[in-house]
């Protein structure tokens, strides 16, 4: 079953991402140390996905870094200080994360696509920051650098997190992709954050939030995280490690994540490992090994293959499993990458049900302007 779904959904939605376009990727600055950049990206893509029974084709936005446009409002103040407001939105685009067998969205801009209304404040004692934006551990299990990221990273729910398992008597499951595999990783909340400066490479951040977008959402989010970026000669690194918990009415519930990624510069050899988890629940690791090559003028080429194990989603005994293999040719002179993604998903669990396998193909680009 294929089902022709227009991307950019309306006229006026289009002609707005048009106009949006023309003062993209430029940067105006004035005499007092302060400067406006205009940036975005879009992220059209098709994904096919398999369920054992059938086939399903949409033509989707990225959810693993989905269309969007911003700016950013930078003033130095001097004595090393500076202010930074960054706005950003996505564009309502349905996401690839939002189409299943019963389910096929259109375009709709809600308040919950609002990414960033941000205010930093930074200098030597580090920065503070207010407003909707990332909580300290968002990041904490995202760390690759593969090149490969918009066909497959940890976040597997991303490519087809909507999307059911069939049965083997043919009926659909009520578990979907997104109900069994997950990365822990933070998100974006109203929130107060403070990150500390950097110590050889290392950073500690903070912060208190809550789901200021959302309605009836009145739980408190709290998140401790540690972020690594450096070189050891040939080496590039990068890490992250976290701990969140959340407060709902007088419960509490925890998680836990990190991630290291490692490149060799000479070869463009890489490796990527991630974790994370509930104390005493659903637990998770991942790895990728990729190449990034030189093989064409126009970019850098990059091959991988990933693979996902987690244990008690859903229910306490079941296991989901998922490998990939992806590849991504970069256009350096028009800032755009094309990618490719292959994936096959399992799950089962104690129940006694028979979950066939599926699969899904990810192809798309990222423009950014």
């Amino acid at each position: 079953m294929t089902r022709a779904v227009t991307l950019f959904g309306t006229g006026t939605t289009l002609a707005a991402l048009t106009m949006a376009t023309t003062a993209m990727g430029q940067s105006y600055s004035n005499d007092t140390g302060g400067s406006v950049t205009f940036y975005g990206q879009a992220s059209p893509a098709y994904l096919q996905f398999d369920d054992g029974e059938k086939s399903y084709g949409d033509l989707v936005d990225n959810t693993r870094s989905n269309t969007r446009v911003g700016f950013l409002l930078d003033q130095v103040l001097g004595n090393g200080q500076k202010l930074v407001f960054n706005f950003e939105t996505a564009l309502g685009a349905p996401g690839s994360s939002s189409f299943s067998q019963d389910s096929d969205p259109v375009w709709t801009w809600e308040k919950t696509d609002l990414r960033k209304i941000d205010l930093a404040w930074s200098g030597t004692f580090g920065t503070f920051s207010i407003g909707q934006g990332s909580m300290a551990s968002d990041g904490i299990a995202t760390n690759d650098l593969s090149g490969t990221t918009m066909a497959s990273t940890v976040t597997t729910a991303d490519s087809a997190g909507g999307y059911l398992f069939r049965l083997g008597d043919g009926d659909l499951s009520d578990v979907t992709i997104g109900n069994v595999f997950s990365d822990f990783d933070g998100g974006r909340k109203g929130r107060v954050r403070y990150d500390t400066p950097s110590f050889n490479g290392f950073t500690l951040a903070a912060s208190y939030g809550q789901e200021i977008l959302a309605e009836d959402d009145d739980r408190d989010f709290y998140d401790i995280a540690a972020f690594y970026q450096g070189d050891a000669g040939d080496m590039k690194v990068r890490a992250g490690l976290g701990y969140a918990w959340v407060e709902d009415d007088g419960d509490t519930s925890e998680a836990y994540a990190g991630s290291v990624s490692v490149l060799h510069g000479p070869t463009g050899l890489n490796g990527t490992l991630a974790a994370g988890g509930r104390p005493d629940g659903a637990h998770y690791v991942y790895g990728k090994a990729g190449w990034i090559a030189n093989l064409t003028d126009v970019g850098g080429t990059a091959f991988s293959a990933d693979y996902y194990s987690g244990q008690d989603f859903g229910t306490d005994g079941s296991e989901s499993t998922q490998w990939g293999v992806q590849a991504t040719q970069n256009f350096d002179d028009l800032n755009l990458e094309a990618y490719l993604g292959y994936a096959a998903y399992t799950f089962d669990d104690d129940s006694g049900a028979d979950y066939q396998d599926a699969s899904s193909v990810l192809a798309g680009i990222r423009w950014k302007f």
